[in-house]
């Protein structure tokens, strides 16, 4: 006789793999807490009007768009120094940084892993007249959520989903609708 044919064999071998499953999301450990990994999705989009000359000609402008681990020597650094020792500023706050120039009314997509020890994102625009512009920006990342026992399975809300504006003479960060 087939050992398969008896409906209580079948029940437990098909049930048994779930229930493991099920109770290996109960196990408890002294370790730090494991965080959802994070994504950035960030747009950067020149207006048209963007860093105007004196004849309120719009003109391309450079970016840098930081990730870091702390935002207070990027907040108080001129943009001089920002632009030219950006390394030695920043010196350990510093996780990462994309440069690049826009054209008016272009636009840039970063979409990528955001490191662990990110807590901020920095941009930084090379506007003609610095004095008169917004130049630099901030955005606090929110904290990750703690990874539940089924987010390999199902994908999370570790998405971190901005759209900086490079206005004609300031930088405009918002958070798009999930």
């Amino acid at each position: 006789m087939n050992k398969w044919r008896n409906p209580t064999r079948r029940l437990c071998a098909v049930a048994m793999p779930f229930a493991l499953l099920l109770l290996s999301g109960c196990g408890s450990s002294d370790a730090l807490p494991d965080l959802e990994s994070q994504r950035l999705d960030l747009s950067v989009k020149a207006s048209d009007k963007v860093n105007p000359d004196n004849q309120k000609k719009a003109a391309p402008i450079e970016i840098r768009v930081y990730e870091l681990k702390n935002d207070a020597a990027f907040t108080t650094a001129d943009y001089w120094s920002l632009h030219d020792n950006d390394k030695s500023v920043l010196t350990d706050d510093l996780v990462r940084r994309d440069s690049f120039i826009l054209r008016p009314g272009e636009e840039k997509k970063l979409r990528r892993p955001l490191n662990a020890q990110t807590t901020a994102i920095g941009v930084l625009a090379g506007y003609r007249n610095l004095a008169k512009s917004v130049w630099r920006v901030t955005y606090t990342i929110p904290e990750a959520p703690g990874k539940a026992w089924y987010s390999n399975f199902i994908p999370g809300k570790g998405k971190v989903q901005l759209d900086a504006e490079l206005e004609q003479s300031a930088i405009v960060i918002t958070e798009r609708d999930k």
